[in-house]
Parts: structure tokens; C-alpha cells; sequence
């Protein structure tokens, strides 16, 4: 008792000390979990309220106010990116602890996610990854074609919610996650989210917000000079359609958007929502939504952070019970069907202690009587300096092509010696069967995001009339496990002759069945010149599996005649 009554005597008497050599601020565990709780759900709730107008919202915008349709709770099955990949994110973190590395992002990634489930940089960045490349070569321009699109922005929400109050602790976790799938510009939009998330526990001020975020950003970052533009348009401009239109003009192509991952403009709407939105949550969320472009992802990131600075207690009953706490996950492997928000929010606060204790903090008390006493930290910039140029991403890209080349040289040697696949995903390697539903020497590749490539020098011999035949089919329908519905899948092939597309033909099942198909391709136009020919297999548009889009490919041969054929 002695002991410990002098221990409480030297905590007091160094308690000034402290308090003068480092400011700090305090949150109880009910508190700390009622704001991530909030950024959860907010999330959610921004994605369900995006998805409907996702590049449909029309320009002036619509009335739209409130759900389409009134959800029972969330479901990730159709557009839930936005949730599931900072869920994932955290995972990482809950198997690896805090100091995580870029390698174990990525076995987390390719562990927990459907090929089919994610898209541009992050499809992309987890490809490479199964082919062999590490990160962050992931998102390295070049390499990674999306790198410069807005998907950090939407994948590290996680990081601000275990970082709270540590903005530049926030900044340097969200850096190293970034720039497994983004590099340059794309890397700064997912620093700046973890930031005004890290903020948003001590704050409710969205411009205090704004500022605080982009003090994180590295000098001369483009997307720093957008959030400078927005701020000062703020105090200049009262009605923030006029902002959005200013600003479209300055860092799109035109007022009508169609570049779907635009990191900078992206980061408008969400810009624009917070610092025209009052502290509203629906407000915030609405105006995010309807500045266009992707706009269930500015919906959901603004509505996240609402809800992080109000709480879920605060978030109006109307928009967050029609959700019952619950997630439907068909999305992420290894976890059960139905989730509660509030189990995904207590895993983050426990990651969040030991972020807080690890970088200066304290924490007291057990269970649901802790406190969090967290020391401020002055926002910081980023060091790094990441000057992409045009040479530098055709420096990536040929590192890339020379290392498949490398990686697929074997494939064709004993089907087509005279062709050459260059580049397919390694996701399921290629390889020749020896029979096919009915034909024999089938060579299968995967389609990644850059397609599965056939290439082949030719000179056509002048004066003769030359046609390409190639042999196309696609696989059986498969069984989602996810879903147990039928997926069917197809793939698109493009001829292409020195780069320029000459023809085209959709693959794909007939009634679940395999039919092989012959399409042919006039070369004539080419007699008489050596070419460049190309055979791409794109990807369809798969539900859960990329390799539902598999090619299959009989054989290839071109044709030459001295006469014409007109049914060909």
C-alpha cells in the first residue's frame, strides 16, 4: 500500500513535467469506439447512397436525398470495395501487429481477396503480385498501369482510425500501405484520408480538417495544390457547384467526366463535401455525391469521416438503423457470412492502443474503463519527393515486358513456335493441353489487366489476298463459392497489326456450353508488307473470378489465295 501510494505522489508531481514538455489529449474507450464505430458505418452508408448515381449522377444534379432503396443492412457483394479493402488492410495489421510490412499487405491481399473483386491500381498491383513482383514495385509507375488513380485514397481509412490524434504517425503508415498500389500523386490522396481521419477524433471542423491533411503532403504534391484551390475557393465562392465547375475545368479534360479513377478530381468531390457540408453528415455526403465522377467512393470516404468526428451516436437515426449494425460479407475469404460493424470497430481500437502506446501514448484502465491519453503531434510533411515523368513510366513498363517475356518464353514452343505470348496473368499460368472439348493442342492462358498477348512477325507476300483464322472457345460455367450462383464469364479477342486494332470478337458460352468458334480477319490491306501481329484476349466482365474470362485457343494460321474470298 506504501508503495503504491508513493508511485501516485511521483505520477502527480511529474504530471506539470509532463503536460510542458508535450501536450496531450484524452479519450475514453467508449468514445474512441463511437468514432471508428461511426467511420464504419458512415462508410457503408456513403457506398449504399453512391452506388445508384456511380457515373450516372447528371449534371445539373438530381434531387436524389436519400436511399434508392431503403437497405436492411450492407452488403459488399455488388460495389463494397470501399469497405472491404480497409478491412482487409486491417486484417493485415491484426495478423502482422503494426509494423506490417508492404510484403504481408500483399500476402494478406492475395489471401483474403477474389480476383475478380478489385479493380484498376489494386487489380493491377495484386496481379503483379502473383506473378512474382514484390512491392512496392506493385504500384510503381509502369508497373503498375492505375498507378496515379484514386484507389489509396479508399483503401487506408483503416489506418487513420488506429492512428487517432497521431496524424503524422497516420501519414507514414498510410504512405508505406499507398505505395503498395500507388505511387506519386495516387500515394498522396491516401496520405491525406488517413490524416483528416487521424484528425477527426479531436475535431469537427471541417476546414481545421482539410488544412491539417494536406500539411502531411509531401512539396509540390499535385494533389495538395488541388486541396489549396478548394480551400481558397471556399472563401471565395459561396455555392459549391461553381467550385466544382472551377475546378473541373482546371484539372480534367472537360466538364463531362470520363476518366473513372481520376485521383485529383476525385479528390474534388471529397474536398468539396467536407468543406461546403456545415459539420452535416448528410450534407457532407450529398454534396460529395453529386460533384460526379466516382461518386460512391467520395460519398463513402466523406461519410466516413462525418461519422468518425460525430460518432455513430450522432450519425441521425434515419440513415444508420436502417442498417442494423450488420455486414454482409460475400467478399473477403476466411470470415464468416454476417458481421457486426461494432466487432470491426473494437478490433480497430485494439490495434489503435497499441499505435498509441508504441508512439507516446498511455493507456489506463482495463476493458471498457480505459483511457486513451494520446500526445499531439505538429503536422509534418512527408520527405519523399516522387517526380514521375513520361520516361520514367516507359522505364517501368519495359521492365515489366521484359521480365514476363522472360516468365512466358516456353509456353508456345510446342503450339505455336512462330508465336510468342508476352504478357497474361500469372494468376493461373498458361499452359497447353494436350485436349480441349473436342480439339487437341489447346493452348489456356488467363487474361490480367493488361490482357494475355500473342505476338508474331509476318511478311505477307505482295499481290495475294491473306486472311487470319484463329480458334476461340471459353470454359464451361463455373460455381461461385461465394455467391453458389452460376458465374459465366467470356473474353474479348483484338487483332491488332502494328498496334492498331483491325478486328474483334466476344467469347463466350452458349447456355453454359463450350462452342468453339473460327472467326477470321482480312489481312489483304497488309500484302506486300512486313507487320507486326498482335492476337489480345481482354477480360469480360467477371462477378468474383478474373479466371472465369480464361481464352482458350486452338490454333492459329494465315491464309494466302490469289483470288479473293468473299464469304470470309
Amino acid at each position: 500500500m506504501k508503495n503504491r501510494f508513493s508511485t501516485s505522489i511521483m505520477l502527480l508531481l511529474l504530471a506539470p513535467a509532463l503536460s510542458q514538455a508535450q501536450s496531450t489529449r484524452t479519450i475514453s474507450y467508449g468514445q474512441y469506439l463511437d468514432k471508428v464505430h461511426g467511420g464504419w458505418v458512415g462508410k457503408a452508408i456513403g457506398l449504399i447512397m453512391g452506388v445508384p448515381k456511380e457515373f450516372a449522377e447528371p449534371w445539373p444534379p438530381s434531387n436524389f436525398e436519400y436511399y434508392a432503396q431503403i437497405p436492411t443492412h450492407f452488403s459488399d457483394r455488388y460495389s463494397g470495395d470501399d469497405v472491404y479493402l480497409p478491412l482487409v488492410n486491417q486484417l493485415a495489421l491484426k495478423t502482422y501487429g503494426i509494423h506490417a510490412t508492404q510484403q504481408q499487405y500483399m500476402n494478406e491481399w492475395d489471401a483474403r481477396f477474389f480476383s475478380g473483386r478489385v479493380w484498376v491500381s489494386c487489380e493491377n498491383a495484386l496481379d503483379l503480385y502473383r506473378a512474382g513482383i514484390k512491392p512496392p514495385k506493385t504500384g510503381f509507375p509502369g508497373y503498375n498501369r492505375n498507378w496515379d488513380d484514386m484507389c489509396s485514397q479508399i483503401a487506408v481509412d483503416n489506418v487513420g482510425w488506429v492512428t487517432p490524434g497521431l496524424i503524422n504517425t497516420a501519414a507514414e503508415m498510410a504512405d508505406e500501405v499507398a505505395h503498395v498500389i500507388n505511387w506519386g500523386v495516387g500515394a498522396d490522396g491516401g496520405v491525406f484520408i488517413a490524416a483528416v481521419y487521424s484528425q477527426a477524433f479531436f475535431t469537427d471542423d471541417p476546414a481545421e480538417l482539410v488544412r491539417r491533411g494536406r500539411a502531411v503532403l509531401p512539396a509540390g504534391s499535385r494533389f495538395g495544390e488541388m486541396l489549396d484551390d478548394v480551400l481558397r475557393l471556399r472563401r471565395e465562392q459561396p455555392d459549391w457547384r461553381t467550385t466544382r465547375q472551377i475546378l473541373a475545368k482546371k484539372y480534367h479534360k472537360n466538364l463531362d467526366p470520363k476518366d473513372r479513377t481520376g485521383l485529383v478530381v476525385t479528390g474534388i468531390g471529397t474536398a468539396i463535401g467536407l468543406l461546403y457540408g456545415d459539420g452535416d453528415f448528410a450534407k457532407s455526403m450529398l454534396i460529395a455525391q453529386k460533384c460526379r465522377w466516382d461518386s460512391d467512393c467520395t460519398a463513402a470516404t466523406v461519410a466516413g469521416v462525418m461519422g468518425t468526428a460525430l460518432g455513430y451516436s450522432r450519425i441521425e437515426a434515419r440513415w444508420r438503423l436502417p442498417l442494423h449494425d450488420t455486414y454482409e460479407n460475400y467478399c473477403i475469404k476466411g470470415l464468416p457470412r454476417w458481421m457486426t460493424f461494432t466487432d470491426i470497430a473494437r478490433d480497430s481500437v485494439e490495434i489503435g492502443q497499441q499505435v498509441v502506446k508504441e508512439h507516446g501514448g498511455q493507456v489506463s484502465g482495463e476493458g471498457e474503463d480505459r483511457v486513451f491519453v494520446i500526445p499531439t503531434q505538429t503536422p509534418r510533411a512527408l520527405a519523399r519527393q516522387e517526380h514521375v515523368t513520361p520516361e520514367l513510366i516507359a522505364q517501368g513498363e519495359r521492365e515489366l515486358l521484359k521480365y514476363y517475356r522472360e516468365k512466358l518464353s516456353s509456353v508456345t514452343r510446342d503450339w505455336g513456335p512462330q508465336w510468342t505470348m508476352t504478357i497474361a496473368s500469372l494468376e493461373t499460368r498458361p499452359e497447353v493441353l494436350l485436349s480441349y472439348m473436342g480439339r487437341s493442342k489447346v493452348l489456356k492462358a488467363q487474361p490480367g489487366p493488361r490482357g494475355a498477348v500473342l505476338e508474331r512477325t509476318v511478311t505477307l507476300a505482295p499481290n495475294q489476298h491473306h486472311y487470319l483464322r484463329v480458334g476461340v472457345a471459353h470454359h464451361p460455367t463455373v460455381l461461385c463459392e461465394a455467391t453458389g450462383q452460376p458465374e459465366h464469364g467470356s473474353w474479348r479477342l483484338e487483332i491488332q497489326v502494328d498496334g492498331k486494332k483491325i478486328g474483334g470478337y466476344n467469347v463466350v458460352t452458349q447456355g453454359g456450353w463450350v462452342v468453339w468458334k473460327d472467326p477470321q480477319c482480312d489481312l489483304s490491306a497488309f500484302a506486300g508488307k512486313t507487320v507486326r501481329l498482335a492476337l489480345v484476349a481482354f477480360q469480360g466482365n467477371p462477378e468474383f473470378y478474373r479466371s472465369s474470362s480464361t481464352a482458350y485457343w486452338s490454333g492459329i494460321e494465315i491464309l494466302s489465295l490469289d483470288q479473293p474470298e468473299p464469304w470470309r
